[in-house]
């Protein structure tokens, strides 16, 4: 625990500094050169800190930044897509939920329930894998064939029901729908008896920011149903990015 919490305090110290040397570290930190040097090597070797070329400081790396980033994009795209979220469920009356990808998961970032006595539950907190459900295909619809590849490797994808895509040529077809259509769908993929359709949120500079998905139980979702929750699922997530500098 010692190591962990020396690693965290020295993380700490970009807080007040643009950049950090190791004589600083030992002397701010209590910490001999040597043991400071070990811990900016392990930190530089997972991106975490580098070393400016000029000054030979150290300064924040991209694992770093891209953590710091993600953290607040996620807090910034909660808040402001909740009220979203809301009119949604209540246009819909069915739940809805907002996701991001994580690799080849997509992680719940935020749910509304519908009223309804039969009705989907709240997946905050939940992964999921992307593949097998409608928030995961719609974000993995913006990847391109290279990045699908590295995120498959061996082709071969996990079956939650069995109704999911089990290779990786399979979910490129349902991909290539999902950019055909504009929305992805998703029937008892990745839970029995669940049907969703989802579409991804680009910002107005047009990054993909995360996913909003319509998830309803399998009995009343039929092709009516899915054109419309479809449209105003898609309506809602462009109304979204208008907000989303």
């Amino acid at each position: 625990m010692g190591a962990v919490d020396n690693v965290l305090r020295l993380l700490r110290l970009y807080q007040d500094h643009e950049m950090i040397r190791v004589n600083q570290v030992a002397r701010e930190m209590g910490l001999s050169r040597s043991t400071v040097h070990r811990m900016l090597a392990t930190l530089g070797h997972h991106q975490f800190v580098e070393q400016d070329e000029f000054s030979r400081a150290y300064k924040p790396g991209p694992a770093l930044v891209d953590i710091g980033l993600s953290v607040v994009q996620n807090i910034d795209i909660r808040a402001l897509s909740h009220g979203a979220l809301v009119n949604l469920r209540d246009e819909t009356d069915e739940t809805v939920h907002l996701a991001y990808l994580r690799g080849t998961d997509v992680v719940f970032l935020d749910s509304v329930e519908s009223a309804r006595v039969v009705r989907t539950g709240a997946r905050v907190g939940r992964l999921l894998p992307a593949h097998a459900t409608a928030a995961g295909k719609s974000l993995l619809a913006e990847k391109s064939d290279a990045e699908l590849a590295a995120l498959y490797p061996s082709g071969e994808l996990s079956a939650p029901t069995p109704n999911a895509v089990t290779t990786l040529d399979e979910l490129r077809e349902q991909l290539a729908e999902v950019r055909r259509l504009g929305y992805a769908f998703n029937n008892a993929e990745s839970e029995v008896d669940v049907v969703a359709v989802a579409a991804a949120v680009r910002d107005k500079r047009g990054r993909v920011r995360a996913a909003i998905a319509t998830t309803a139980p399998q009995s009343r979702c039929d092709d009516a149903w899915i054109k419309d929750t479809a449209a105003a699922t898609v309506r809602t997530v462009r109304e979204l990015g208008e907000r989303l500098g």
